[in-house]
């Protein structure tokens, strides 16, 4: 039971991003102005109570039309919005320029065609000194088709991006590795295919999962990054 429990946490980037994200909105005073942008089903509205939380979000995805490997977020139940008080596209937000303290935007860059124009954007509608808290995968399957326009983000990208934008990056973190990363995907072959595959692929799994992380695999390949910028 440990063992099983012990390789779920390890496929759980999940967990480790909600953990940093809830960690970053308990250090905002009370009464800050965020908002949520492509806040779909709004998982991180629990955090927030203390916080003057507004949502922004296009309100258009239902379903994947396309399934894959990746087990689409929509599945074929379709996805559930939560309330949205600035219903339309993400780079074009219907707001005066300085409104808001913080901006939080988590696991949605890949689904949006203009990524810098909506880092410009984030720059325009923050105030002086206020908070981006980003969050975005660098390397990814598709979900979410057919609003899925990248695999990821790198570090350098954000390095250029923020920097561009007015922006100064207070903590990036990294999430996974290389090894992680082969280890993820090998299981997840596991798990779409048959038992035979299952055992086929058991050793390779194993390889990778047992393999320490060290400079060169953090900087071949990871999951994603976890990005704190201030507007200057």
């Amino acid at each position: 039971m440990k063992i099983k429990k012990l390789i779920l946490n390890y496929f759980d980037s999940q967990s480790i991003r909600d953990l940093f994200i809830k960690k970053e909105l308990s250090k905002l005073p009370d009464g800050t102005v965020l908002l949520d942008a492509g806040c779909g089903s709004q998982p991180y509205k629990q955090y927030c109570k203390h916080l003057k939380y507004m949502t922004q979000d296009f309100g258009q995805f239902n379903k994947d039309e396309l399934i894959g490997f990746a087990d689409g977020a929509g599945g074929s139940s379709g996805y559930k919005y939560g309330e949205i008080d600035y219903l339309g596209e993400i780079w074009r937000i219907d707001e005066k320029d300085g409104y808001f303290d913080v901006i939080l935007c988590t696991e949605v860059f890949e689904h949006i065609p203009y990524p810098v124009e909506t880092i410009n954007e984030f720059s325009r509608l923050l105030k002086k000194d206020g908070t981006l808290i980003l969050t975005a995968p660098s390397n990814c399957l598709r979900h979410m088709d057919p609003f899925f326009f990248y695999t990821g983000f790198t570090n350098r990208w954000y390095e250029k991006v923020l920097s561009d934008s007015n922006f100064k990056i207070e903590k990036i973190e990294q999430v996974g590795d290389y090894y992680k990363w082969m280890a993820v995907e090998i299981g997840r072959a596991a798990h779409h295919h048959n038992i035979l595959a299952k055992i086929l692929l058991l050793p390779a799994f194993l390889y990778f999962f047992f393999k320490k992380s060290n400079s060169k695999s953090k900087n071949t390949l990871c999951l994603g990054y976890h990005v704190v910028a201030k507007r200057i």
